[in-house]
């Protein structure tokens, strides 16, 4: 979700933030899963509200083989400080970079083009030049067919930091190693299974 990592570095507490869609008032098991669906924005500065097609983050847009999939992207931004530019990511690569004062003019994001499954999310980088001050969405997925994309470099990605982490892990209490590792170990057994399923490079 998000962590400010204080005490460890120097950002305050609150400084990383998650922002969970709600209908309606407040209530802490909804909140946790819309958190699950990837109803999300992070954050560490500006607030990003997007629908694309009127959907919220997280939802699975359906395409069928042979037809293009094209996708209008709606956005509400509140910031104090001043944004540098947007961007569409793509599968894992920027498929647009707009300049804020160009996204002033038309008040309108590129529509996206799908011919097969996929994913994308909405970043915005402020004109900070202390910090890297941003927001991002979670991810939308795109699945034709109802195949869903998996990236074999992501699965592996992760797969690998998982085990560099868990050889790191050295604590005093051996039961409290146990259990830890045995989390470490499941995060290795999910990772193992989605790159086992791999579709995509």
């Amino acid at each position: 979700s998000a962590g400010s990592g204080s005490g460890v570095t120097p950002n305050p507490v609150g400084y990383n933030r998650v922002y969970v869609h709600l209908d309606g008032a407040f209530d802490y098991e909804q909140w946790w899963k819309n958190l699950r669906a990837g109803q999300v924005v992070v954050t560490n500065g500006p607030l990003l509200r997007p629908t694309v097609d009127g959907q919220l983050p997280g939802y699975v847009f359906q395409g069928e083989e042979g037809k293009e999939l094209e996708l209008e992207i709606g956005l509400t931004l509140s910031t104090r400080d001043s944004i540098r530019y947007l961007e569409i990511v793509q599968d894992g690569a920027v498929r647009h970079s707009i300049r804020f004062e160009d996204y002033e003019k038309s008040g309108r994001l590129p529509k996206l083009h799908f011919t097969k499954s996929g994913w994308f999310t909405l970043r915005v980088v402020t004109e900070r030049s202390d910090t890297y001050r941003f927001a991002m969405t979670g991810p939308y997925f795109v699945e034709f067919d109802g195949k869903p994309r998996i990236s074999k470099k992501a699965a592996q990605f992760f797969l690998d930091w998982v085990r560099e982490r868990a050889r790191q892990i050295k604590l005093d209490d051996p039961e409290q190693q146990r259990e830890v590792i045995e989390d470490y170990r499941k995060a290795r057994d999910f990772w193992s299974d989605i790159l086992h399923r791999a579709t995509a490079d």
